[in-house]
């Protein structure tokens, strides 16, 4: 069913957001930003819908002909009125460059400059050829919105991040992605004081500028991006974004071989992989002891499955060397050691056709049925099983109508603080019949409801009861013991394919010519094994 949008929805949304903001952290914003809000709804309706526009559009300068919505009905006369209320100005200042990008293709070859260009030059082709020239002249007023550091300081408020936008409410009214109705508490608030606002904006244009310097491969300028670093606070959330800039920019200085460098700045983080980096470069440079004690560190505290795996392989490498076995423990080589089962298939090569879905072709011209689950079955049983959990009204955890679970869902703090809600739902889920019918009852209840395990498209009833039937309840519930040791990392790394066949199932992990087992399959598969889930590799490779 197709859904249709109200006239005015985007202003509708628009305001929704500016006055949650408002309402809710009116001790955070200054002055002027909360006059933001009086000042847009004083204008006349026809200003507030085009700023509106304008805003969520792709910016900052928009040419005036370009811009055509029905219910500006007198263009000009509204750029008027927002000029007036300083929610936007002509661009009389504008960059070349940038009024250069505005003009179409058709436009550029026109230029004095470009004559002779081939047509079948790309847009972006044309626009490096003109970088040197000064100035262009254009038939068309360029206007920008104004005040977008504080539409984005609202929107981070509101969101608690800046990856998502305006789009969630369009997605959420049209039914595409619809979020779960949990309770938002007056007092809930991600940010505490106006301190964390502001660390957590200057780390996300700090995390923008990582990856342009990066770009430009330039190491003067990465050196003077690391000396522009603010210090790392003792915020958790803050500290997270911060290690991983630090973990980016250090990496690029390995690519560099300024090692010294790299392992300064890795040491100041304590988000993994910084430890893994640090052992492997004091590996490369021989520097035995110190690659011994990083190694030790990370087998007596890891900090994940990862960490874990990565030490006890590189200690028990050097273990074997005269002398070291008294320094090195033993080490426990299960993991290390595991091989998976490997099923080499030779199949026609199909132009166009991904090797997922040749595997599932292939198993099913075996006589088997083949679902492709793409991560998705084992996670999103984990989700509904759990969902009345996930989404429990916990206080502090929900802040927005747009949340695919607490803020606390990636922490330590999600099962520390639900302990006892989540033991007793891993007793009661022992019982069979329980634990089918709750998952049922919830993909029915919650159907399409955004959960950060459940994806839709891949899950149906059918499948899901097909699975349950054959999987063993023990079985199921380690994978779910699992998930909750570290939900962030160990929601990844499932195999793609669950294969029934008339002995039971398996899971099929699909590889194709040059591909590899990432370590995390490589710890799930080890898990199914150890608990009597049938479970392969299949390497596709072509006649």
């Amino acid at each position: 069913m197709v859904v249709e949008l109200p006239a005015g929805y985007y202003l509708d949304n628009f305001r929704y957001l500016l006055e949650f903001v408002s309402r809710q952290y009116p001790h955070l914003l200054h002055e002027e930003e909360l006059t933001y809000v009086d000042e847009f709804q004083s204008m006349p309706l026809q200003a507030q819908m085009l700023y509106v526009r304008l805003v969520q559009r792709k910016g900052p300068l928009f040419r005036c002909d370009k811009i055509n919505y029905e219910e500006t009905v007198d263009l000009q006369q509204v750029i008027c009125q927002l000029s007036s209320a300083g929610f936007l100005d002509y661009a009389h200042d504008a960059e070349t460059s940038e009024v250069l990008s505005l003009l179409t293709k058709r436009e550029l070859l026109c230029l004095p400059e470009t004559a002779g260009f081939e047509s079948s030059l790309k847009k972006d082709v044309i626009l490096d050829s003109l970088a040197d020239i000064d100035s262009v002249t254009t038939n068309f007023s360029i206007i920008r919105p104004l005040r977008l550091d504080i539409l984005q300081l609202y929107k981070l408020l509101f969101f608690g991040n800046l990856e998502q936008d305006f789009t969630e409410f369009v997605l959420n009214d049209l039914g595409v992605t619809p979020y779960e109705q949990y309770s938002l508490q007056p007092e809930a608030s991600f940010f505490e004081d106006r301190w964390m606002v502001e660390e957590t904006m200057q780390l996300y244009i700090f995390n923008e500028l990582s990856q342009e310097v990066i770009a430009e491969g330039d190491l003067a300028a990465l050196a003077e991006f690391v000396q522009s670093l603010p210090l790392r606070c003792s915020d958790e959330r803050l500290g997270r974004r911060h290690d991983r800039i630090v973990n980016r920019v250090a990496r690029q200085y390995e690519r560099f071989g300024a090692y010294a460098t790299a392992l300064q700045l890795y040491a100041t983080t304590q988000l993994p992989p910084s430890r893994k980096r640090r052992a492997r470069i004091l590996q490369k440079e021989a520097r035995q002891s110190e690659f011994i004690e990083q190694c030790m560190d990370m087998l007596q505290t890891p900090l994940n499955a990862q960490e874990l795996e990565v030490a006890t392989r590189l200690l028990y490498r050097l273990r074997k060397k005269d002398g070291l076995a008294e320094i090195i423990p033993e080490l426990d080589m299960e993991v290390v050691d595991f091989k998976p089962v490997l099923n080499p298939i030779c199949v026609k090569y199909t132009p166009g056709k991904g090797v997922e879905e040749t595997a599932c072709d292939w198993f099913k011209q075996q006589g088997d049925e083949a679902y492709y689950v793409e991560n998705s079955l084992l996670p999103g049983l984990f989700g509904l099983a759990f969902w009345d959990i996930i989404f429990a009204p916990i206080k502090g955890v929900f802040f927005n109508p747009f949340q695919r679970g607490p803020s606390d869902m990636f922490s330590p703090a999600f099962c520390q603080t639900r302990k006892e809600l989540i033991a007793a739902r891993l007793l009661a889920l022992q019982d069979q019949e329980y634990l089918s019918n709750l998952i049922l009852d919830h993909f029915e209840k919650k159907h399409l409801l955004a959960n950060h395990f459940v994806n839709w498209s891949k899950l149906s009833r059918e499948l899901i009861e097909r699975f349950l039937t054959a999987i063993s309840n023990d079985a199921l519930l380690s994978v779910f013991k699992r998930l909750l040791v570290d939900p962030g990392s160990n929601r990844s790394g499932f195999p793609d394919l669950v294969i029934f066949h008339q002995d039971g199932f398996k899971l099929v992990e699909v590889k194709g010519p040059g591909d590899r087992l990432q370590e995390n399959q490589r710890r799930w598969l080890h898990h199914f094994s150890k608990i009597g889930i049938p479970a392969e590799v299949a390497h596709f490779s072509w006649k």
